[in-house]
């Protein structure tokens, strides 16, 4: 039976497989901090068992919600970034994932109450939740990286991503099982983050390495699945090559490895829907 409790385990789980991910392009993971000097594998366990706390908030919330607004959220939100803050020293972790996956899992509490709960309603009820938030940026001062993305180069980033719902984390979704059919769990995982390296406008990319690195992004994830090199221990061992690659350029799709989380969110959710 789904509740709070099963729900924040879940979310938490999918933080832990995607940090645990190894090899990944500038990534932290379980072998290196990829392009990273300021957080590690164990910040990031840390700040996932931190924030189940905040998953089952997010889902009591959802549960007692009218599905109009996230008001309350945004606030236990801005509480829970600190904790994590608390928890990893200073390291900013999961930050983006207290916006998109708290969304995820209140949304999917909203649509599991009203009885009719499907993946797609949580997206669609994300989308609506976020409802013209991209145009925020166009009448305040830029303060995020990805809001002076947007003011440099016209890119929306997650919050245009925000009023889609997200939608691409049931891609990723459909990649993965699609992936998983023809090699292990891992490698399958491994592949999808490459699939969303080549859809996303990664700010975290763009960031450290502007539109050079974005290119860069987008033709390394082109490469690796065009040749299918997540399907294979020698595959995997360029990728690993490509992973020294980015940490040679000081990048890091953060960006990317969020929507895996979303995905594997939607993964193991759909292994305990009734």
């Amino acid at each position: 039976m789904l509740n709070s409790d099963k729900i924040a385990r879940l979310a938490s789980y999918a933080l832990i497989y995607e940090v645990s991910l190894s090899p990944k392009p500038g990534l932290v993971s379980l072998i290196d901090v990829g392009a990273h000097d300021d957080m590690d594998y164990m910040d990031f366990l840390k700040s996932s068992l931190v924030l189940y706390d905040y998953f089952k908030i997010a889902y009591e919330l959802g549960e007692k919600s009218k599905g109009e607004d996230f008001l309350e959220l945004r606030e236990y939100g801005k509480l829970y970034e600190v904790k994590m803050k608390e928890a990893t020293g200073g390291a900013n972790t999961h930050k983006g994932i207290i916006f998109s996956l708290g969304l995820m899992v209140y949304a999917s509490a909203i649509e599991i109450r009203r009885g009719d709960f499907s993946f797609e309603r949580v997206i669609d009820r994300v989308a609506y939740l976020n409802r013209g938030i991209s145009d925020e940026l166009k009448v305040k001062r830029a303060e995020t990286h990805g809001e002076k993305n947007y003011k440099k180069y016209g890119l929306k980033g997650i919050r245009e991503e925000a009023e889609e719902g997200f939608k691409k984390a049931l891609m990723g979704l459909d990649f993965l099982k699609e992936a998983e059919k023809k090699t292990n769990f891992d490698y399958a995982l491994t592949g999808t983050l490459f699939y969303f390296m080549s859809l996303i406008e990664d700010s975290n990319i763009i960031k450290r390495g502007g539109l050079e690195g974005l290119e860069f992004l987008k033709e390394t994830s082109s490469r690796v699945l065009e040749n299918k090199l997540y399907e294979n221990e020698a595959g995997m061992k360029e990728i690993q090559k490509i992973n020294e690659e980015y940490k040679r350029r000081n990048l890091s799709p953060g960006g990317c490895a969020d929507f895996l989380i979303l995905s594997l969110y939607f993964y193991l959710l759909e292994g305990n829907i009734d």
